[in-house]
């Protein structure tokens, strides 16, 4: 009884906090659902029915009752009107509006190109003389392909760039529809080499960074005879990929200033070069966004096995998203032609130490 009795007050206390979250972010069905829901698992209830109503609720029906909220809860967290990733068009226009921002940074004269695909219309930066070799550029999520702006002006001395915008992120990459998107590794291979048909690319050597490393890590599995060499820095797919996804869901579910402020630290690290750069733009994200991709689950080792092109990972020695840096190279060692590299960086390696990463890279790339 004791036991039941103290599980009721932590559900109470957990419904509570999700309550404080939904107000917070306006979504008064969901906040009616858990004051109900509140009420049926808080202790008081019960005495207070049976003393009032001389009527007893018995566990199984009061589980009954609670299991049908958690199910009608779950489904107003389902915005079956949405019709793209932002919250409204204002936060549309906010994004846009800072990436122009961004954009005067980039450090060479480049073209906007934006390609109709079957998913939607996409974004590329293209950058650098059209007789250099192809480098596709695949950014880490959430922050878009100015993200590259880092590394731009020395990579295009020996390289025509391709940054793309991965659809369904915050960026200039849009979906049509909302509801048809991928789902699959394959989905999104598949839809990359649409990307680099209209772009004229038959094979490039791609540079993928966090959820960008994931990406590349499915075109190079699926399609390998269009990559060349893949560079990874920091990539998702290989390890904490479900503490990095649960942790940001927690911060867009509850968009508190100490919580935002907390994940952004544990993301990007202390250098205030790359806060002051990223914070606003990722703390919109978190607020005002609910982003569709291809969740970057771990490839397993056969996968890895099965890389049948030259690799060079780049891992953070304080990178908190993929983990500690040595366990990461001992689990990439699998994949037949592999190079592993360390930096003294956290998550975005190639924003922090651009420098030391376009080296390491140019020379992998045989520059």
């Amino acid at each position: 009884m004791i036991v039941l009795m103290i599980l009721s007050w932590i559900l109470t206390s957990i419904f509570a906090l999700f309550l404080v979250s939904m107000v917070m972010l306006k979504r008064w069905l969901a906040v009616l659902v858990l004051i109900l829901l509140i009420l049926a698992v808080m202790p008081l209830t019960s005495d207070l029915i049976k003393q009032k109503m001389e009527f007893r609720l018995f566990p199984l029906v009061k589980a009954v009752v609670v299991i049908l909220l958690l199910f009608s809860f779950s489904r107003t967290l389902i915005d079956r009107d949405a019709v793209s990733i932002y919250a409204d068009g204002i936060t549309k226009e906010k994004f846009r509006t800072m990436y122009s921002e961004k954009m005067k940074e980039w450090p060479v004269s480049y073209e906007d190109i934006f390609l109709d695909t079957g998913y939607g219309e996409v974004h590329v930066i293209k950058c650098g003389e059209s007789s250099l070799p192809p480098l596709v550029l695949l950014h880490a999520s959430g922050v878009a392909g100015w993200s590259w702006k880092y590394n731009a002006g020395e990579l295009s001395k020996h390289y025509q760039l391709f940054a793309i915008d991965t659809i369904g992120d915050a960026g200039l990459s849009n979906y049509d529809d909302i509801n048809i998107v991928m789902k699959t590794g394959e989905d999104l291979a598949a839809f990359y080499t649409e990307i680099f048909d209209q772009l004229g690319i038959s094979t490039a050597s791609i540079i993928g960074a966090s959820e960008g490393g994931f990406i590349g890590t499915n075109i190079s599995l699926y399609h390998p005879e269009r990559v060349n060499k893949l560079v990874l820095a920091g990539p998702m797919g290989y390890s904490g990929a479900g503490k990095s996804v649960f942790r940001i869901m927690l911060a867009q579910l509850f968009p508190l200033k100490i919580f935002q402020n907390s994940t952004l630290q544990w993301a990007f690290g202390s250098n205030h070069e790359i806060r002051n750069d990223f914070d606003e733009w990722f703390t919109l994200l978190l607020s005002s966004t609910a982003p569709k991709k291809v969740p970057p689950l771990a490839f397993s080792a056969e996968q890895r096995r099965s890389i049948s092109i030259p690799v060079m990972f780049i891992f953070g020695e304080r990178d908190r998203l993929v983990g500690n840096a040595e366990k990461a190279a001992m689990l990439v060692q699998a994949i037949p032609d592999v190079r592993v590299k360390t930096v003294d960086t956290a998550h975005l390696a190639a924003a922090e130490r651009p420098d030391q990463v376009n080296s390491l890279i140019l020379e992998f790339l045989g520059q």
